[in-house]
């Protein structure tokens, strides 16, 4: 096939924005399939049906993502390297030699990250958050672990549900789009869903279904969980640079804070920490924030280094 790798990527970003005309889609299509053949080491000695698996989530990959909306917009080059990801995944996970490695990406206080999975699925993880995953998935599942918050948007994948474990907590989900926070610091674990439907399922085999707009709680003590209807805008605030304390606790709003702009702020004694607040905070920066937060508290944020500060009543 005389498509040079420019022109290939050029295409590879058209048909991602859902502008390819069937023949280009078609182009497409036997591209990766000449790379596929190019690779035939990995495949050489696999059986017919693990190569036709292949072939399905090939398919699957290319044409289900023009279906698909992205619930946090990615720039072509992120595109272009999901598919290369989802391309090399598949190359791996019907080879069977070896087992992937676990890799990590972890992200400190003040900083997110975007991050493209082997599968093709993006994910941004947020500050003070860090995520494990497989160098390429293999076996039923596509299964990482997650410390503290993240959005997904995940590839979907009928024959290979997605899993992501959390302190005591599993979700799961064919292919949607929801956000994940399970800081060790906090008393609960959040999910909430954007698109599709997510399955969330405790160490005692209690299990409940998430639609859009329905968010769960998990008590890490109690092990209950308590589900409500609410727009999953609130929780995924953070992926569009906004601060959103929708009813939250001093103690919950002084963390967030905290892990935004990497400070640490010490809480007076009493009942401060378990008053609700709320407040949004678009592109928020730090000495407008604890303005708009002492005249809510009646207090003052007292510097004692540029990193430290105090709450004075």
């Amino acid at each position: 096939m005389n498509l040079k790798t420019n022109e290939f990527i050029k295409l590879l970003e058209k048909h991602q924005a859902g502008l390819t005309s069937p023949e280009e889609d078609l182009l497409v299509q036997k591209y990766f399939k000449a790379k596929l053949k190019d690779s035939a080491s990995v495949l050489s000695s696999s059986s017919d049906a693990a190569k036709d698996r292949v072939n399905i989530r090939l398919q699957s990959s290319l044409f289900g993502a023009k279906q698909q909306k992205s619930t946090f917009r990615i720039p072509p080059v992120w595109a272009v390297a999901a598919s290369i990801a989802l391309l090399f995944g598949l190359f791996m996970v019907f080879n069977g030699s070896s087992d992937p490695e676990i890799q990590w990406v972890q992200t400190e206080y003040g900083q997110k990250k975007e991050i493209i999975l082997p599968d093709g699925s993006k994910v941004l993880l947020n500050s003070g958050s860090r995520i494990e995953f497989p160098t390429y998935f293999k076996g039923e599942k596509r299964e990482v672990n997650l410390v503290g918050e993240a959005f997904f948007d995940v590839h979907r994948d009928t024959l290979h549900p997605f899993v992501i474990s959390t302190e005591g907590v599993k979700t799961q989900v064919l292919g949607t789009s929801f956000n994940v926070n399970a800081f060790p610091e906090n008393d609960s674990i959040s999910v909430s869903v954007a698109t599709g439907k997510v399955r969330v399922s405790n160490q005692k085999g209690v299990n409940e279904i998430l639609l859009p707009d329905q968010q769960l709680h998990y008590h890490k003590n109690t092990h209950a969980f308590r589900k409500a209807q609410k727009n999953a805008m609130v929780d995924r605030a953070w992926t569009l640079n906004t601060i959103h304390l929708d009813n939250k606790t001093v103690k919950e709003a002084v963390q967030i804070i905290e892990r935004w702009f990497n400070i640490k702020i010490e809480m007076p004694e009493g009942d401060l920490a378990d008053r609700k607040i709320m407040g949004k905070y678009q592109n928020p920066e730090l000495q407008q924030t604890f303005e708009s937060l002492s005249f809510l508290l009646q207090a003052k944020f007292e510097e004692i280094t540029p990193e430290t500060y105090r709450i004075v009543p």
